[in-house]
C-alpha cells in the first residue's frame, strides 16, 4: 500500500517538473517560432527555405506537441469542457492543424485522378495507334496538378503561417503569465 503511494506522489512530482519544463520551454519555442515565421513568409521572401522544409514540419511537430502538452496540463485543472472551450479556444486552433486537412483533400484529389489515368493507359494500351496520342494527354494532365499543387502552395503556407502566429500569440499570453508571476 506504501509503495503505491509512494509511485502516486513520483509520479505527480514528475509530471509537475514536466509541466514546469513545458513552461519554461515554450517562450524559447515561441521566439523560434517567431523568426521562422519572419523567414518564411508566403507574403515575402528573406530566405529560400524550401530545402529545409522537412526540419521545419519537424519543428512545428514538436511546438505542436508542446502546445498539446501544455493544454492537457490545463484540462486537467479546469475538467470542465465549457469552461475549457471559453479559455482556451485560441490554444485549441492553435494546436489543430488545418493545413493537413487541405494536404490531404489534395493528396485525395491526385489519387483518384491517378486511378483515372490508369484506366485510360490500360485502354491505351490495347489500342496500338493511340499510344502516342494517350500519353501526351497524361503528362498534360500532370502539368496542370503540377500547377495546381504549386498554386496551391501559397495557400498552404499562409494557413501555416496563420496557425505559427496564433501559437505565437498564444506564448506571449503564457510569458506574461510567467513573468507576472515572477514579479509576486
Amino acid at each position: 500500500m506504501a509503495s503505491k503511494k509512494k509511485k502516486r506522489e513520483q509520479l505527480r512530482k514528475a509530471l509537475k517538473w514536466f509541466e514546469h519544463f513545458t513552461d519554461k520551454v515554450i517562450p524559447i519555442l515561441l521566439v523560434a517560432l517567431g523568426i521562422v515565421l519572419i523567414l518564411e513568409n508566403p507574403l515575402w521572401t528573406l530566405v529560400h527555405l524550401e530545402e529545409y522544409g522537412p526540419w521545419i514540419t519537424i519543428f512545428d511537430y514538436i511546438i505542436v506537441t508542446f502546445f498539446v502538452v501544455d493544454l492537457i496540463f490545463k484540462w486537467f485543472k479546469v475538467k470542465k469542457l465549457s469552461t475549457f472551450l471559453r479559455l482556451y479556444w485560441i490554444d485549441i486552433l492553435a494546436v489543430f492543424p488545418f493545413y493537413f486537412i487541405f494536404r490531404l483533400y489534395t493528396r485525395l484529389g491526385t489519387l483518384l485522378r491517378i486511378s483515372s489515368e490508369i484506366r485510360e493507359a490500360q485502354t491505351a494500351a490495347h489500342e496500338a495507334l493511340l499510344i502516342r496520342e494517350a500519353s501526351l494527354i497524361r503528362e498534360a494532365e500532370l502539368a496542370k496538378e503540377v500547377r495546381l499543387l504549386r498554386e496551391t502552395r501559397p495557400l498552404v503556407r499562409a494557413l501555416r503561417l496563420g496557425q505559427r502566429f496564433l501559437r505565437f500569440l498564444k506564448g506571449r499570453v503564457l510569458l506574461g503569465k510567467t513573468l507576472a508571476k515572477r514579479k509576486h
